[in-house]
């Protein structure tokens, strides 16, 4: 009997210690699975983000080289095939796949294989045409092309476990919180990130190549903002500058196009630069087509965020918003077939304070001979009762504290229909506040630029503004294409002054200290082209 009691007991005991083992290995793998499903969930939003920005910082890390090149190139064409088809496919960001398992083999085999790199340095300089340093470890090789193999190949596998992620999920969840807000505020002005960019690209610097930005951005004023067409084409062209920029850092000296070449006018009438060494030198030259690119992608992002949206939230017209700005609880499902909560009043509450005005007869009586401002219909009660809550309670210590907390209730809800009017009241301010003030924004712009510099220009924008002060507002609108073609006029021409003065063949031949401006008139003849670059 004691042999078969402990072994009973050791029994009881590895049965014990096994179950609890196989507790623990389910609530190790449940945790695992759990922070997969949080770190796939962020690379699905997240992923190609990460991809473009680590393949960037590989780009800026390196002296320009055909390797970091074809990063370069194979990113432009995964992003650039994503906007114009409008759908991530396979086959756009599979090449960039493979081309950096590619490189990360040749490299490798490089660092390990030294009779391979004494072959490849006599058709190819290692280090300027690859980036490849002979003299450095296998790690500091090997990390660009690693790095890029990785945030590649995670991508990959997000893209396949995505096809088993349920889609089905109500978008309206997606769009309440902090989150949401934001996502509608970038729809609200992605197209103004995209012109704003645009506009810095085609000043830095100022050149043919930036004046096709220049010249876009006015055409692209007019259309709509659901239009496509835009950020299309301003992708396409980005892409095809910093293909030439990046290769001109490799063949502009062969092609005597540097600064202090044969050909370097060209370079500056084209606007290509020579960019300084190291990351903020590369960062600096590739700024503006960044930034634009950026822009663009953003805005590939929002009109998908803007398709997916409940059709409650969107706006149909032409020359709207795309959407509203603020989400109102009415359009959430919830509260769609529970109408108390348009009022910020829960169920719960309101049968609350149902069933504390029921339960004394005595204070309905009360308050309407006391006070006239609640109204409550007693004509159900009989005088039976009234009489005997009133020999009761009437006048008593529970009565007033009825009185109070009825005037409490009626205050509290006052105040809530009080802060719910104001927020809407904000919130139809914040939306429309372009619509009902955009005449004043722009009568302000147009006294802030008639005051800046004063010349020629400055009396047009003045007579602009004294237009707008004395004509309707209906006719302004009327009037305003020719406004906008007027405003476009001037500043192509003043890109133009700007871009021929720095023109190394277009430099001014009198000095500005041997001109008095203070005398100008008697000496206007004589100095006629300096007068009249300070006129316009």
């Amino acid at each position: 009997k004691k042999f078969l009691l402990q072994h009973l007991l050791y029994a009881s005991y590895v049965f014990a210690l096994s179950f609890l083992v196989l507790l623990s290995e389910k609530w190790v793998a449940t945790y695992l699975s759990a922070i997969g499903e949080k770190f796939l969930s962020t690379y699905r939003s997240y992923g190609t983000y990460i991809a473009f920005l680590t393949i960037l910082l590989t780009v800026y890390l390196v002296v320009p080289n055909y390797i970091s090149f074809g990063y370069l190139f194979f990113l432009q064409f995964w992003i650039i095939g994503r906007q114009l088809v409008e759908k991530t496919r396979r086959r756009l960001w599979l090449p960039l796949k493979a081309y950096a398992i590619l490189v990360f083999v040749f490299t490798y085999s490089l660092s390990v294989f030294p009779s391979f790199q004494l072959w490849i340095s006599r058709i190819v300089n290692l280090y300027t045409q690859l980036g490849y340093d002979p003299k450095a470890s296998l790690l500091e090789n090997v990390w660009e092309s690693l790095s890029v193999l990785i945030v590649m190949q995670l991508y990959s596998y997000e893209r396949r476990q995505s096809r088993y992620h349920d889609k089905s999920v109500s978008c309206y969840l997606h769009e309440i919180g902090v989150l949401g807000f934001l996502k509608r505020l970038l729809a609200w002005h992605s197209e103004k990130i995209l012109s704003v960019s645009v506009f810095y690209a085609s000043v830095s610097p100022i050149s043919a190549f930036s004046f096709i930005y220049l010249l876009a951005l006015v055409v692209c004023s007019v259309l709509p903002k659901a239009s496509r067409i835009p950020s299309k084409f301003f992708l396409v062209y980005t892409g095809i500058l910093v293909t030439f920029e990046y290769l001109f850092q490799m063949w502009g000296r062969d092609a005597e196009m540097f600064p202090g070449q044969k050909y370097a006018n060209l370079s500056v009438f084209l606007g290509l630069q020579v960019f300084s060494s190291g990351f903020w030198g590369i960062e600096a030259g590739l700024r503006g087509k960044i930034l634009v690119i950026v822009a663009c992608t953003l805005q590939y992002n929002v009109f998908h965020w803007i398709e997916k949206m409940p059709s409650t939230l969107k706006n149909s017209g032409k020359w709207e918003e795309p959407c509203h700005l603020f989400v109102l609880r009415e359009h959430t499902p919830a509260s769609t077939s529970v109408s108390l909560h348009s009022t910020d009043i829960s169920p719960a509450s309101a049968n609350k304070r149902a069933s504390s005005f029921s339960l004394s007869p005595c204070f309905i009586s009360q308050r309407n001979q006391d006070s006239g401002s609640v109204h409550v219909d007693a004509g159900g009660l009989d005088n039976q009762a009234r009489s005997s809550c009133g020999s009761a309670n009437g006048g008593s210590h529970e009565s007033h504290q009825w009185r109070r907390k009825s005037i409490h209730v009626l205050r509290k809800a006052r105040f809530d229909m009080q802060m719910k009017t104001l927020r809407i009241f904000m919130n139809y301010w914040t939306e429309n506040v372009f619509n009902l003030f955009g005449l004043e924004i722009n009568m302000i712009a147009l006294l802030l630029a008639s005051f800046t510099v004063l010349n020629a220009m400055s009396l047009f924008y003045i007579l602009c503004l004294v237009a707008c002060i004395l004509l309707s507002r209906r006719l302004v609108h009327k009037l305003w294409p020719l406004f906008f073609v007027l405003f476009a006029t001037i500043l192509i021409t003043e890109y133009f002054a700007v871009w021929k003065h720095l023109m190394p063949w277009n430099q001014v031949v009198p000095r500005k200290e041997e001109i008095c401006c203070h005398d100008c008139w008697s000496k206007f003849n004589a100095n006629f082209d300096y007068c009249k670059s300070c006129w316009l």
